[in-house]
C-alpha cells in the first residue's frame, strides 16, 4: 500500500509570496515523495516568520488535524528552516511532533530530523543555527542595499512623504500615471464657475475619471503636497550645485 504523507511549505515575508519559494519547496518534497513511491496527500502553506510557535500557525495546524483524520503520521520539508530557522523553536517543535507520534523529514536531508543519536542532534542544531545565521546576515545586506538606494533617489528627487529617498514599497500613483501630478496641478489652477474659487479636490477627483484615473480626493491633496516637496527639493539641489561649483575666481571684480 502506497504511503501517505503531507508536506508543510513556509515563507517568512510577504515580499517572497510572488516568488518561487513554495513552487520550490513543493517541487522538492515531490520529487522526494515519488523517489520513495510515497504520495504526497495534503500540501500546507503559512506566510509566517519562522520564530512563531507552530500552534499559532493557522496551515500547521490545519495540517495537523488533516494528520489526525487522515491517519498521516509522515511530514515533509524542504529543509528544517522550514520548519523553523530559531534554534530553540526547532528543537522545542521537533520534540513536540515526535512526542506526537510524527516524523519529521528535511528532504536536503532525510537524517536531518530522524537521527536521535547525539551527533544528529548536534548536526539539526548546527543547521538550523547556519540557516539562522544567513538570514541575519541576508537582513543587513539587503538594509544596506536599501540605505544606498534611498541616498541615490534622494539625489534624483525620488522621494517619499518623508522627504525621504524613497526606496521599496507601493507605488505612488503618480508613478503608475506619469501625466497625474500635471493634470492635478493644471485643474488646480482652473476657476470653478460656480464658487469662483479654484477647483475642489472632489471636483478635480471626478474629472480625472474622464482619463480613466480613479483617485480618491483626499490623495488629490497629498499629490499637491508632493509637487510643492519636490519643487522645494529641485530648488535646493541647485542651491546645492551652484554652491558646489563656484570658487574663489567667481567672486573677483
Amino acid at each position: 500500500m502506497c504511503k501517505n504523507i503531507v508536506g508543510y511549505y513556509r515563507t517568512s515575508s510577504t515580499t517572497n509570496v510572488k516568488g518561487d519559494s513554495r513552487t520550490r519547496q513543493s517541487v522538492s518534497v515531490k520529487n522526494y515523495s515519488k523517489s520513495k513511491g510515497w504520495n504526497v496527500k495534503g500540501e500546507f502553506y503559512d506566510i509566517i516568520s519562522g520564530t512563531t510557535n507552530i500552534l499559532e500557525r493557522n496551515e500547521f495546524v490545519k495540517m495537523l488535524g488533516y494528520c489526525e483524520e487522515n491517519s498521516i503520521d509522515t511530514i515533509l520539508f524542504e529543509g528544517s528552516d522550514r520548519l523553523s530557522r530559531d534554534l530553540i523553536v526547532n528543537e522545542t517543535s521537533y520534540e513536540y511532533l515526535t512526542k506526537l507520534g510524527y516524523t519529521l523529514i528535511s528532504v536536503k536531508n532525510d537524517k536531518t530530523f530522524t537521527e536521535t543519536t547525539p551527533t544528529g542532534i548536534l548536526v539539526r542544531q548546527i543547521l538550523s543555527t547556519i540557516s539562522s545565521f544567513e538570514k541575519n546576515n541576508l537582513v543587513e545586506k539587503l538594509r544596506v542595499s536599501r540605505d544606498r538606494k534611498s541616498k541615490l533617489n534622494k539625489k534624483l528627487g525620488l522621494l517619499d512623504r518623508n522627504n525621504n529617498g524613497k526606496c521599496g514599497g507601493r507605488k505612488k500613483l503618480t508613478e503608475i500615471h506619469s501625466n497625474l501630478s500635471f493634470l492635478v496641478v493644471t485643474y488646480k489652477k482652473m476657476i470653478d464657475k460656480k464658487t469662483r474659487k479654484p477647483l475642489s479636490n472632489s471636483k478635480i477627483s471626478k474629472l480625472l475619471l474622464e482619463h480613466e484615473i480613479s483617485v480618491c480626493y483626499k490623495t488629490i491633496g497629498k499629490i499637491l503636497e508632493d509637487v510643492e516637496m519636490e519643487k522645494r527639493e529641485r530648488r535646493n539641489r541647485r542651491r546645492r550645485k551652484n554652491i558646489t561649483s563656484s570658487t574663489p575666481y567667481n567672486h573677483i571684480n
